[in-house]
This record gives structure tokens, C-alpha cells and sequence, in this order.
């Protein structure tokens, strides 16, 4: 076992309570999972639902691209119990230890590495962008004040990819520097800085990972509160700080030391290479999922017309009336979306079969598959034949200019005369 550099003195009793209750609250939020299996949840859940909401109460939505869901907040409920029960446990045992240096140590740096590990994830997938992509054709076309806050501040970033890496770099940065104990307090007042940004986007443009955003803060947080009394002897009062005098493990025998070392910088580099090489890799597949078709544009349904058949005669019910759909937009990765009369829209994954001029879908699971017959006239339009619902029908579609979208063609200048704020 490694021996410790000593530092007996005695913590106040307020941050013992502090630390050990963030310390294991924290250890829960971030391992669910690991600790808790998926069923345990779920049966705990419904039991804080049927206490906290309505006795009736089950599990309506899961955490499926929310993090802000019902079950999300009755699972802070039940960790926030399970936090107390464990600590109640944690003093029970041992009361009478006057700090908790060594297991601030190792709790600390498990918290500095889980951390670097989620910072440098969402900053590869800025850096190597693959989080944030450009406005889709439907986006671009959208009226501005149909957008939700979330979708504006998506598009936001995603229409500048320049912004989206500098933010990526600032992530990765604070992860760097978190995985070094001598620039971990550097590392985790950069993540505060950073998550306080994200944390304000998600509060702020109502995006729904607000929990999350704010709890790697708390982590961030958690991380510099050893250090708090010298912040602010430094900067607030202008006195010389000493340096830390914290416990860190020392090794007697050469080879624990080597082995050490060689531990972490090989978790490191294992790390980073995973990271990297998976960012790289959803990056290729995005470029192979986002290669325009040749379809691709935005298109306005001029016309609609339903096509008569032989069988309409003998038909003893009446049809599934056919959508009216108002535009229709082939995006890039084969995805078509369908905006209706009434701003609804849909969206389904296509096959083009360029030789026989077809477009086939399915738009639900228990639906048929839909075989279109497409023709694309000079003058930008294009006719689409099949049936669709139900019914036989032909649909007209004038292809729109994507190239005046300003949000896309202004590009960057040094120098404005005037302002371009429209």
C-alpha cells in the first residue's frame, strides 16, 4: 500500500458534513448505471411517482434525447434519500476520524478523470464536428418565429462551425488539464467557466439537459472547494498563497512508483485515443450519412392531384384520406421530410434508385412500404406518381433556390461598413 505525505489537521465539522454528502451524491448521479441497474430504477421511480405525484403513477416516458424527463427528477428524489441513508451508514462507522484527506484523494481523482472523460467528449465532438451540423433545408426554410428556443440555439451553433470548434477546443482544454493533479485546480475553474456557459444555454433556450449540464458544474465545483480559502486569499484579498499541502500517495519501492506512472499515463493515453478515433469515426459516418442525393433541394407542392382508379367503383368503404403536404424536402442522407398544411412535420429515410427513377420509404413500422415513381422536368420541378395512403396520386413539386439563404452564403469579412443585423 502507498504511504502518504502527512497532514493530520482537523477538518470543521461543516465541511465533513459537506464533503462526505456531495462526495457520495455525485458518486451516485454519476455511475446510475454501474451501481443501480435499469430495473432497480425503475421500480423506485414509480415507487417516488406514487409518493410524490399520484398513487396511480407509472412510467410514461423514458430518457430517450431528454435528460430533463419526469423519471429524471424522481430519480434526483431517490438519489437524494439514498444519499442520506449512506452517509447516516458513513457516520455511524466512522465518527470519531477527524478529515477525510485520503478519501478526498481518491474521490477527487476518480471525480478529475470521470470529468476530463465527459469534457473531452462533447469536445471532440465539437472539435471534430459531429454534435452540431448544418441547418437542414427544412430549418433554413422555416420562419423564424415557428423555431423553438432549443432548435434556434442548435441551429445557432451549427450554422457557425468555427464557434462550434472554439468551444470544442475550450472543452478539451479543461479536460487536459484535469487529468494532472498540479494543474487540476487550473482544470476545474476552466470547466466551471465553460459548463457555466453551457449551463446557462441549456437554462436559458430551454434545452433539455439542464440536470446534466448542471451537475458537471457542481462537479467542477467539487473539485476546487479544498482550494476556496486560497482563491480567495489570492485574488480577493492580495495575500501570498502557499502551496498545497494535500495528501498524495508516495511509494517506498521504485518499482510502485514506475508502475504508477505508468498506470496513469497509460489510462491517459487509452483515454484520449478511444475518444479521438470514436470522433473520427461518427465524423466519417456522418459524411457518408450527409452526401446529397440527387433529389436534393427544397421543394413546394404546386400541385396534388389524386389519380382515379378502375377499383375506386367497387371500393365498399371509404380510403385514408392522403396528407396534404405543402413542402417537401430531400436532405442530405437520403432523409426526406414532409411539412403539411398545417406546419406538421414528418420524416423518413428513403432508398433513390437513380436507374428506374424510384423513391421508396416506409413511414411508420406497421405500414406498407411506398414505391414512387419519380421525373424531374427543366424547369425545376419534379413529378412524383404512386400510391401513398391508400391512393394513387401525382404530385407536382417546384424546386426552390437553397443559394439565397443568406445565413449560409454571408461568410465572414474583416472589414463591414456597415452592419449586416437582419
Amino acid at each position: 500500500m502507498p504511504a502518504f505525505t502527512d497532514n493530520n489537521k482537523p477538518w470543521p465539522l461543516l465541511r465533513l458534513v459537506l464533503f462526505r454528502f456531495f462526495a457520495i451524491y455525485l458518486l451516485l448521479y454519476h455511475s446510475p448505471k454501474i451501481l443501480l441497474p435499469d430495473y432497480w430504477w425503475n421500480a423506485v421511480v414509480t415507487w417516488a411517482g406514487k409518493l410524490l405525484i399520484r398513487r396511480g403513477y407509472e412510467i410514461e416516458y423514458w430518457p430517450a434525447g431528454s435528460g430533463d424527463t419526469t423519471f429524471n427528477y424522481l430519480q434526483l428524489f431517490c438519489l437524494l434519500i439514498l444519499t442520506l441513508i449512506i452517509n447516516c451508514i458513513w457516520w455511524a462507522i466512522d465518527h470519531k476520524r477527524k478529515n477525510d484527506d485520503k478519501a478526498q484523494y481518491w474521490i477527487m481523482t476518480l471525480f478529475r478523470y470521470q470529468l476530463a472523460c465527459i469534457m473531452f467528449g462533447y469536445g471532440i465532438a465539437k472539435v471534430i464536428p459531429t454534435q452540431f451540423t448544418l441547418p437542414l433545408l427544412y430549418k433554413l426554410d422555416q420562419p423564424f418565429g415557428e423555431s423553438s428556443p432549443m432548435g434556434l440555439a442548435w441551429t445557432f451553433m451549427g450554422a457557425s462551425p468555427g464557434y462550434t470548434i472554439f468551444s470544442g477546443i475550450a472543452e478539451c482544454i479543461a479536460g487536459l488539464f484535469l487529468l494532472f493533479r498540479r494543474t487540476r485546480l487550473f482544470g476545474a475553474l476552466l470547466c466551471m467557466i465553460v459548463m457555466a456557459n453551457v449551463m446557462a444555454l441549456n437554462f436559458f433556450y430551454d434545452i433539455c439537459v439542464k440536470l446534466f449540464s448542471t451537475h458537471l458544474f457542481i462537479s467542477a465545483l467539487f473539485l476546487i472547494t479544498p482550494d476556496l480559502s486560497r482563491i480567495g486569499r489570492f485574488f480577493f484579498l492580495h495575500q501570498t498563497v502557499a502551496p498545497a499541502n494535500e495528501y498524495r500517495p508516495v511509494y517506498r519501492r521504485k518499482w510502485l512508483r514506475y508502475l504508477h506512472t505508468g498506470t496513469k499515463y497509460s489510462v491517459i493515453a487509452g483515454l484520449l485515443y478511444y475518444l479521438v478515433a470514436t470522433g473520427f469515426y461518427q465524423h466519417r459516418y456522418l459524411l457518408k450519412s450527409t452526401s446529397t442525393g440527387p433529389l436534393y433541394g427544397s421543394y413546394e407542392v404546386i400541385s396534388y392531384n389524386r389519380i382515379p382508379t378502375p377499383a375506386d367503383s367497387r371500393l365498399l368503404r371509404p380510403t385514408t384520406p392522403s396528407p396534404q403536404w405543402k413542402n417537401i424536402y430531400f436532405e442530405k442522407g437520403n432523409l426526406v421530410l414532409f411539412k403539411d398544411t398545417t406546419g406538421d412535420v414528418a420524416g423518413v429515410h428513403v432508398v433513390i434508385d437513380t436507374l428506374l427513377h424510384k423513391v421508396n420509404w416506409r413511414m411508420g413500422k406497421d405500414s406498407d412500404s411506398t414505391r414512387i415513381h419519380y421525373t424531374i422536368l427543366q424547369s425545376n420541378q419534379l413529378v412524383l406518381q404512386g400510391h401513398i395512403a391508400g391512393d394513387s396520386v401525382q404530385l407536382t413539386l417546384r424546386k426552390k433556390d437553397t443559394d439565397h439563404y443568406l445565413l449560409m452564403t454571408r461568410g465572414f469579412h474583416w472589414v463591414n461598413e456597415f452592419g449586416l443585423n437582419k
